[in-house]
């Protein structure tokens, strides 16, 4: 009867030991690698205040905006609120945005702007992108600059200060078997905004983790 219970024992401890090694294990790996978000003390709430654009260039700069308090709203470590009742408040400054033509050359005959006179004003639709008139390329560049700072509404003081440069490429010419004539202007609207939205993700990330961590 002894024997039996010893070798049960033994059986146990081979199961119950990997287990409990592999628990060790993760707790440790846990411990060493986990990093935590951090609050400044005494900040709770926040306010993103409205861009502030001084580039020469129009971009939907209020994705920017958006993007932020989404990133911060997605943390959780501070609740978002107007700024009369909020303890910092996060500024955000484009102090430059350029989009110019990139890629190559297209193949796509280069057609003039029609003839513009008293009596005919010509169709929208009829004109070039200004954007890009004169320069016909299948890729665009966009770049932004972007000043951040997070004041303490109570003490004055600047709690986070920092540059971001960011910049991508995006799809600005497409054949007009592709994309007709008369909707290019919209598809160039459309990529551009897609680009910016995307840059301005990446900007929210990066500021929150800088800014909490």
């Amino acid at each position: 009867m002894s024997s039996i219970v010893i070798k049960g024992a033994r059986v146990l401890a081979r199961l119950v030991l990997p287990l409990v090694f592999a628990s060790l294990l993760a707790s440790c790996v846990y411990r060493f690698s986990n990093t935590a978000l951090r609050t400044p003390p005494g900040i709770r709430t926040i306010a993103v205040e409205a861009v502030y654009d001084t580039s020469r260039e129009v971009v939907p700069h209020e994705l920017l905006w958006s993007a932020v308090q989404r990133e911060i709203a997605r943390s959780g470590r501070l609740l978002l609120s107007p700024q009369s009742e909020a303890d910092a408040l996060l500024t955000l400054w484009l102090t430059s945005a350029k989009v110019a033509p990139s890629g190559t050359p297209s193949r796509e005959p280069l057609a003039k702007d029609p003839v513009v006179t008293d009596e005919f004003k010509g169709r929208p639709e009829d004109f070039r992108n200004l954007r890009r008139a004169g320069s016909w390329t299948t890729d665009e560049s966009v770049s932004l600059v972007v000043e951040v700072e997070v004041h303490d509404l109570k003490s004055r003081k600047i709690l986070f200060k920092q540059s971001y440069s960011l910049g991508g490429t995006f799809k600005s010419l497409r054949p007009v078997t592709v994309t007709p004539t008369d909707s290019a202007y919209l598809h160039y609207e459309e990529a551009l905004y897609a680009r910016v939205r995307d840059l301005s993700e990446q900007l929210a990330q990066r500021v929150v983790s800088d800014f909490l961590l």
